[in-house]
């Protein structure tokens, strides 16, 4: 029960299942310590960039969203290491969930990846380029605890006193310049830099490389000492910079549940690149619970299919790398709020046995599970 409990959550029996088209997953509706949730992920990228994550204990849940960025190895990395260090801080506080403990536990798995970084160099130095952004979820009894690296999203579902309505209300901010704001405070932090945001490729990008200002990993633009390095121009260009050019400082958000608190919609920037917060949260608030993460992927799909005037039915057809030309990877999990209001326990739980992983690459998942019906048909 254990190993098996252990292999689920990092993603070597995916509890749930792949699509028709191989390329989309999603899971039962499964229960947590306040209510219930629903996950689902859709590829596009030739190898999945995404990883989502939740562990539900009797007294805490965690929601995990990694979309990595330059390739896989970062997100994934963090879909191991990240939910350990929240727990080991939390113990070391005697089990209570703060901001302290998420503070300590996303500087851990900066300091581990940039370690593996090291030990990878110079074979591999690829790795200083590969980075990702870092949404976290916590809820611990009637507190909840949002904190965030990049432009993946937290939104709540309130519903509206006294009516039948619910309205959106964001919970993270994201770190990505195409805002102004982020703009402003990344030139601010860069007084002497002119070049720390420029425009190209048709978008607002640091160092005219990246969008996102927050991340884990992307250490060649935190640690000049690497994109300085003659091996790293094998990847690319030399970066000047005098300071680190992006941060991995989470922003921490931290809220009392109340009564009309319905639902938590967590996600990948490939959701809101289609839906707005509103059309999330109208989507949740007025379908079935059955399949919900499920129904705002396939709600993103349909308005990216739009955009390039292509069917659903022929997105299926589009292999991986190429879809990405349609749309990003995209990941959802959706955390319905049942049983918040009385008062209950905010102490932190190990349990990996009830840890629940989106598969680490859905057409890897797709193609072993067809070749094990067909193993099995054969075998009658």
């Amino acid at each position: 029960m254990m190993l098996r409990a252990v292999a689920r959550c990092c993603g070597h029996w995916p509890p749930g299942a792949a699509a028709a088209d191989g390329m989309l997953w999603q899971t039962e509706l499964r229960p947590h310590a306040a209510g219930e949730f629903s996950m689902a992920a859709a590829q596009a990228n030739l190898v999945m960039e995404d990883q989502a994550q939740v562990l539900a204990s009797p007294a805490a849940t965690l929601v995990g969203l990694y979309d990595g960025h330059g390739g896989p190895e970062t997100s994934r990395f963090l879909r191991s290491s990240l939910f350990p260090h929240v727990q080991r801080f939390a113990k070391e506080q005697g089990g209570e969930m703060s901001t302290e403990v998420i503070r300590r536990a996303f500087g851990a798995a900066e300091e581990d990846f940039l370690q593996q970084v090291r030990q990878a160099w110079p074979k591999q130095p690829r790795m200083a380029a590969v980075g990702s952004c870092c949404l976290l979820g916590a809820i611990a009894g009637d507190t909840l605890y949002v904190a965030n690296l990049g432009d993946s999203r937290a939104v709540l579902g309130r519903r509206v006193v006294g009516g039948g309505m619910a309205v959106a209300e964001r919970l993270s901010t994201d770190h990505n310049v195409s805002s102004q704001e982020v703009r402003n405070d990344v030139a601010a932090q860069n007084p002497d830099d002119a070049q720390i945001v420029v425009h190209t490729r048709g978008a607002w990008r640091i160092k005219g490389i990246i969008q996102v200002s927050r991340s884990i990993g992307d250490v060649y633009l935190k640690k000049p000492e690497y994109s300085m390095d003659p091996i790293f121009r094998q990847i690319g260009p030399v970066i000047a910079m005098k300071r680190p050019a992006l941060s991995a400082e989470p922003q921490i958000q931290v809220r009392k549940l109340k009564p009309t608190d319905q639902f938590l919609i967590f996600a990948s920037d490939g959701l809101w690149e289609h839906l707005s917060d509103n059309d999330a949260v109208q989507i949740v608030f007025k379908n079935p619970r059955t399949g919900i993460a499920n129904r705002l992927v396939r709600a993103a799909l349909k308005e990216a299919t739009k955009r390039r005037e292509v069917s659903l039915n022929d997105l299926k057809t589009i292999e991986r790398g190429v879809r990405r030309h349609f749309h990003d990877d995209i990941s959802v999990v959706v955390v319905y709020l049942d049983r918040h209001r009385g008062r209950r326990q905010t102490r932190v739980v190990d349990s990996s046995m009830n840890c629940t992983s989106a598969p680490v690459d859905i057409y890897s998942s797709s193609v072993q599970s067809v070749q094990a019906r067909k193993d099995y048909r054969d075998s009658g």
